[in-house]
């Protein structure tokens, strides 16, 4: 049933998903949230509520606009089934900030299939990658992802290569020409402070380790027979489905080095697993399997509530 109602996108459908994020956004809230409870709180947490309604529609965007899936709802679905599996996801406001600016950037990137605006998107998806950094240091790491879809989707131009850099130092000249203005360097310095831990310990409690568990294990069933399908799919489909893989594994490596592991910084895996997830319930002929995998899922969302 709920395979079947999540296979099409229909406004119901965006609807419902946005009152789960409210759901979900509420109960983190409720017990994550160390704040004061004062008028200046709810302001700002009604803000950032907003914002992570409208990263429904964001993702939406990019996956229909660059065909990321078929015509359903399956990602959206599991992009909030994962933020609810961490919800300090929703509390860190830089990490969630800089994520959201970085799904600007996606946009962008995907887009790059395409021959129209080469060189603007190039220059639009670094200038955001530049902005997210200014939030969270580490994300400047996809300026990877930049130059992997200019050597998938083979843009090949030396000056393809020399707009990224431009893109994301434009918007770090800004900051820090700003802050001069203020004399303020020492905030400037202090954001690019490469901070980072290796460890995993942090993620051994039972509210990590059994969603990190299910949704590796679900990540490697998922990933052999949707690139296997995506061998066989066009090529426009295959080079974006590299491309995919590529930002997962650049997700990977950003989550394993961050410096402060509290289940936040795993927010910047939700999207390339999303689609994973969503194109591996595509592969699947069987109905019921599809309904299974999804209630497990759900299913997941009790555990770490209790």
């Amino acid at each position: 049933m709920i395979a079947n109602f999540f296979n099409q996108t229909k406004p119901i459908n965006f609807l419902l998903l946005s009152i789960l994020v409210f759901i979900i956004y509420f109960a983190a809230l409720i017990n994550v949230n160390s704040e004061a409870l004062n008028f200046f709180f709810f302001v700002k947490k009604s803000v950032f509520l907003f914002f992570a309604i409208l990263v429904v529609f964001v993702v939406n965007f990019i996956i229909r606009k660059n065909a990321l899936t078929e015509d359903n709802s399956y990602a959206i679905l599991f992009y909030i089934i994962l933020c609810s599996y961490f919800p300090n996801s929703f509390i860190n406001e830089a990490v969630f900030i800089s994520n959201f600016i970085l799904l600007l950037a996606f946009r962008r990137i995907y887009s790059l299939r395409s021959s129209i605006q080469t060189k603007e998107k190039i220059f639009d998806s670094a200038f955001w990658i530049g902005i997210a950094s200014i939030f969270y240091v580490w994300s400047f790491f996809y300026l990877i992802l930049v130059y992997g879809a200019i050597l998938i989707f083979r843009k090949i131009d030396w000056r393809n290569f020399l707009i990224p850099l431009i893109g994301i130092f434009t918007p770090i000249f800004l900051a820090y020409t700003y802050l001069l203005a203020f004399d303020d360097l020492e905030r400037f310095n202090n954001l690019w402070i490469l901070k980072f831990d290796l460890s995993l310990e942090a993620y051994n409690s039972s509210h990590f380790l059994l969603p990190l568990a299910f949704i590796g294990i679900m990540a490697l069933i998922a990933i052999v027979p949707t690139t296997k399908r995506s061998l066989l799919a066009k090529i426009d489909f295959k080079a974006t489905w590299t491309l995919l893989i590529v930002h997962l594994m650049i997700s990977l490596i950003v989550v394993i080095i961050a410096p402060e592991k509290n289940g936040s910084e795993l927010i910047f895996l939700f999207f390339p697993l999303s689609v994973l997830f969503a194109n591996y319930l595509q592969v699947i002929s069987r109905y019921w399997i599809k309904e299974s995998i999804i209630y497990i899922f759900i299913l997941m969302i009790i555990n770490n509530l209790l």
